[in-house]
């Protein structure tokens, strides 16, 4: 039995980006979409363009929101898929054939996601997400939201997004469901999205808070893997930097 999917796509001022991506939407040939769009008040013509294609859409609303969580909580509220998947404006389907290769006949994991083109510079590169998760690799990266389905119900059982992180809520989420929570996940190879590296989470300036939020999340609700982590960095990091000093002391 196939299972119906929400996907939810916020937007805040990126009319060019928002057409893309609703278009590349609307192409797809799974059946069971529900689309919901949640506006953060936009005032670049977002609004209109909503207007002139609601008939195609189920639910979109255009109102100042707290950021990026707050907005997609609100679509979250929203949803009656069986999954849920967030392509936000910008990003953009693979293919009309995405949802299709991406679900499959008769999914049971709480989370499938598959691989996602980066988008710079008109150039596409493709990343793949087929290692074991677990907080080593949670350490370092995060799974594609614009390419990953999540059953409705963990966000019934476990919340929503924490909108105290302002960069790194989804994959707090994705950490917590998958590592703390056990809950099932099953990759697939397929590119499912393009993803446009023109976002927040992308710019130089984010790097160090996606840090920051990803060292409280870990000590927080981690500790002794971040104890033991920062451990293993001080054993690296100072024999080195030793080294280095003593170089220096003879040049």
């Amino acid at each position: 039995m196939r299972k119906s999917i929400s996907i939810v796509t916020i937007n805040l001022n990126n009319k060019i980006g928002l057409e893309k991506t609703v278009q590349s939407v609307l192409s797809q040939t799974y059946p069971l979409i529900e689309y919901i769009i949640i506006d953060g008040g936009s005032e670049d013509g977002s609004f209109e363009y909503l207007k002139s294609v609601k008939a195609s859409i189920q639910y979109f609303i255009s109102e100042k929101d707290n950021g990026i969580y707050d907005a997609m909580n609100k679509g979250i509220r929203k949803a009656t898929g069986d999954y849920l998947l967030f392509l936000n404006s910008g990003d953009y389907f693979h293919s009309p054939e995405s949802l299709f290769n991406l679900i499959g006949d008769n999914p049971e994991a709480s989370i499938i996601f598959g691989n996602m083109f980066l988008e710079n510079d008109g150039r596409l590169t493709l990343k793949k997400y087929d290692k074991p998760l677990n907080l080593n690799y949670f350490s370092g990266d995060t799974l594609p939201h614009p390419s990953s389905l999540i059953k409705k119900d963990l966000f019934d059982c476990y919340g929503l997004y924490d909108t105290s992180y302002s960069i790194v809520s989804d994959w707090a989420f994705f950490v917590d469901t998958i590592v703390s929570k056990k809950m099932s996940y099953q990759y697939v190879d397929t590119g499912v999205s393009i993803f446009n590296m023109n976002g927040v989470s992308s710019q130089p300036d984010s790097f160090k808070i996606i840090k920051k939020e990803m060292g409280l999340h870990f000590k927080k609700n981690y500790p002794i893997y971040f104890f033991l982590s920062r451990v293993q960095w001080s054993i690296n990091y100072y024999p080195l930097r030793l080294v280095e000093l003593i170089k220096a002391s003879f040049s």
